[in-house]
Formats: structure tokens, sequence, C-alpha cells
């Protein structure tokens, strides 16, 4: 008996886990998956603190994600839920694996307010049978330019794009004629499209009931005539066995000859390092390294480059192809 009260004194004097805002199923494994369609998942959240829970910020680890939020702001024992769609068109065949950080913060009366972060992941095994080629678009230009898709399906009924339309007035869309199990589509940026970057979205519509669209990520760098050229203008890496970091060396000239100096160089998705020269000259560098912790799943980001001479800024586009273990 003094045993068995022992142990129930001891075990009331442990502490016991605080109560936190969570999700039940952190991890959504899909298995084997078709590509193709867009793979959606919804997550539930459940605030099971006792405080009031403020979402700050949901932030995806790669540029193939899209979410949607219910509720941003939840009391104690509210839920909401958070779905996330993954664009598989752009995602490499074979174990992928797919994360959202969402943080947050938990203020009670009294008590100094909490930040916390929550990792939600989504797991599957792609396989192609409808493949775009290339799955992703970007043009840097200074006047009109044009990129073709090619749509290919594997399936015994292939699918037709019947039409396109696109998320912005200087991009059309022209859908070409069915040729076998492919079929082309071009892109055309309109010379008058402003200058600066954005990101833009093409969509495919299908005759399939089952992939109804395929949408294609557009990313726009439309530079003045007289800008600093940047060669290679967009940068596509991909880690090979053994590496833990892939690089590349952007140059950047002035059309006149003149002096060029970097002010600054910096990437908007954290892990990816830039790093660019000092001093002036005709020609000036910046280097791009994505290590192994970020290549693990396919990606893309901007690296924003400032100059004090000439004045002016250029955006680099840059993607890579998730790495298998």
């Amino acid at each position: 008996m003094n045993t068995l009260i022992l142990f129930s004194a001891l075990t009331s004097s442990q502490p016991q886990p605080a109560a936190t805002f969570h999700s039940p199923m952190p991890l959504a494994a899909k298995d084997d998956v078709k590509a193709g369609p867009p793979l959606v998942h919804t997550f539930d959240l459940t605030n099971a603190t006792a405080g009031t829970v403020t979402i700050t910020k949901v932030e995806a680890g790669c540029g193939c994600l899209r979410q949607r939020l219910d509720a941003g702001t939840l009391q104690t024992g509210e839920k909401t839920k958070l779905a996330v769609e993954v664009n598989t068109l752009t995602q490499p065949d074979g174990p992928n694996r797919w994360q959202v950080v969402v943080s947050y913060k938990v203020e009670r009366p009294g008590v100094p307010a909490q930040n916390g972060e929550l990792l939600l992941q989504i797991t599957a095994s792609l396989s192609r049978e409808i493949i775009v080629t290339p799955p992703q678009v970007a043009f840097s230009t200074t006047g009109e330019a044009s990129q073709v898709l090619v749509i290919t399906d594997k399936r015994v009924k292939p699918l037709t794009v019947l039409k396109a339309s696109s998320s912005a007035t200087h991009l059309a869309v022209e859908v070409g004629a069915v040729a076998g199990r492919s079929q082309s589509v071009t892109i055309k940026l309109a010379a008058t499209a402003p200058a600066g970057h954005r990101d833009e979205t093409v969509l495919l519509h299908t005759d399939d009931p089952d992939c109804p669209e395929l949408r294609i990520p557009v990313r726009v760098l439309k530079r003045s005539a007289n800008a600093v050229t940047v060669t290679p203008e967009t940068v596509n890496v991909r880690l090979a066995a053994g590496q833990t970091e892939v690089s590349t060396l952007v140059q950047l000239r002035s059309p006149d000859g003149k002096a060029v100096s970097v002010a600054s160089a910096t990437s908007d998705l954290p892990g990816v390092e830039v790093k660019f020269s000092t001093g002036s000259g005709p020609v000036a560098t910046v280097r791009i390294t994505v290590p192994e912790a970020v290549a693990a799943q396919s990606g893309r980001c901007t690296v924003r480059v400032r100059f004090s001479e000439p004045a002016g800024e250029v955006a680099i586009p840059v993607s890579w192809v998730g790495t298998k273990k």
C-alpha cells in the first residue's frame, strides 16, 4: 500500500505536458500519386492552450505550394483548417516531401506572449503520366518574348487542352493542335509588359474530368532597355550525388560598358546563400548557392541585386529540383 501511495505521489508531481496549438495529424502520407492534378490536403489545427492563438504566418517550403487558411485567430478549444495544394506538375518522379511552417503567438492575461512554430508535412511518391515540358516558365527580357510548352499524356486516353487563360493581360496563350499524345502551347510576353518582377499563372483547361486544369507558374522579369544585363538570366540547379551544395556564378554588365557596382544582393528564401563582388568595374559578379538542406525538395526563389552604379536593380529567378535520398 505504501509503495502504491509513493508511486502515485511521484506520478502526480511530474510536470505534465503543456496544452499546445497543434494538428492531430501533422504528417499526411499520400503513398502513390499520379502527377498532373493538384495534390490537395487539409490539415485540422486546434487551439488546446489556455489562451488566444493568433496565426502570424504560413510559410511554404516550396514555390509549388499554395495554401488557404480558414481562420487566423482561435480562442481556447477552437479549431480551423489549413488547405495545402501541391502543383505536382513541377515535382520530380519518386518520393517527395513538402512542408509548411505555421508561425503563431499565444496570448494569456498577465503572461508574456509566447511564439511558436508548427511543422506540417505531406509525403507522396509521384509517377508522371501527364508531363508538361518545361513545367514552369521564366521570362527575363527587355522586349517581347515567347516560350513553347509541350503537354504529353502517356495514358490510354490522352487529355486535350481546350483553352487557356492567364493571370495577366500582357501574357497571351495560344493552344496548338494535338499531335498523337502531345500538344503544344505557346506563351507570349508582350513588349508592353511593365518593367519589374512578378509571378503569374497560366491555366490550361482540359477535357479530362479527373484533371480539368493544369497550372503553369510563370515568372516574369521585364527589364528596361538600358538596364544591366544578367548572364545567365535565370539559374536552374540540381545537386549531383555526393554534393552538399551547388553554386552558380552570375555576371552583371552595363550595356554601355560603364562600371558596375553592387550595393546589395539578397534572396527572398532563407537558406539560399548570396555573395557579391565588391568594388567597381566593367563586370560585377553574384554567387548563388543552394545548400543540401534547401535542395532536399524542389523549389524556387528570387535573388534581388541592387546597384550603387548605375542606379537600379535586377531580379534573378532561381529554381532547383529536389534531390532523391
